[in-house]
């Protein structure tokens, strides 16, 4: 079984797709990482210098899961030409995945969209796409959730790779994030979940059988969800 995430800019693979990730490798499943963009316009470095910077951040940040594959597309512009549509299908066709893992194409940013959008567009009826959580889950209903609490320090340590992002407030948003994800399963206080959406097609109609279990359902305590209401 083979896996394929996706992300627009280094770091987005981390903050959004990391426990799912993780626990796929864990059942076994072969992970392959690819990064859109140079991620050159996140910070005030001379973008050469940042590029090659971030590209190091992000080997650091997914050594669990295996060497990422860097497109370097431009970032903040990513789908606005039509060469960009033709890479990201090459190397999709490269990987030839069981399941690809991209951003949700009603996501906040204008390169996570685009991204989306092509995705999909190349894959057609080929390959299933899962999409990940937005940023505090804007525009987001997710239909599938998996539990990354013993995952939790993993995605942490691996955020905290990105130095050039003050990977701090991303830290705090992705457990705050995730604690809210968890509550929703009614998982106990302390626990981390990420949110998914799968959206059925022809001919894929379920893929639960291939994904990382959802949590239990639990009978409901007030305290699981305490601090919450």
């Amino acid at each position: 079984m083979k896996i394929l995430a996706i992300g627009a800019h280094p770091d987005d693979i981390e903050i959004f797709m990391f426990g799912f990730l993780c626990s796929c490798k864990k059942m076994g499943y072969k992970i392959s990482t690819v990064i859109a963009t140079d991620g050159s316009l996140g910070g005030n470095n001379d973008d050469n210098k940042l590029i090659e910077i971030r590209k190091k951040e992000s080997q650091n940040g997914l050594n669990k899961l295996g060497i990422p594959l860097f497109l370097n597309l431009p970032d903040g512009s990513l789908g606005n030409e039509s060469i960009h549509t033709t890479i990201i299908k090459n190397n999709i066709q490269k990987v030839n995945p069981d399941l690809i893992v991209t951003h949700y194409y009603k996501d906040y940013h204008s390169d996570h969209i685009n991204l989306s959008k092509i995705v999909k567009n190349v894959v057609g009826h080929y390959i299933p796409v899962l999409y990940c959580d937005t940023m505090m889950g804007i525009n987001f209903l997710p239909n599938y959730y998996v539990d990354v609490t013993k995952y939790m320090n993993h995605k942490i340590n691996s955020i905290s790779s990105h130095v050039t992002q003050k990977p701090e407030r991303f830290i705090n948003l992705a457990k705050l994030m995730n604690s809210y994800r968890s509550a929703q399963c009614n998982l106990p206080k302390g626990s981390y979940a990420e949110a998914y959406f799968f959206e059925p097609s022809f001919p894929f109609s379920d893929i639960r059988k291939i994904l990382p279990e959802s949590p239990n359902i639990l009978p409901f305590h007030i305290e699981h969800v305490n601090g919450f209401l």
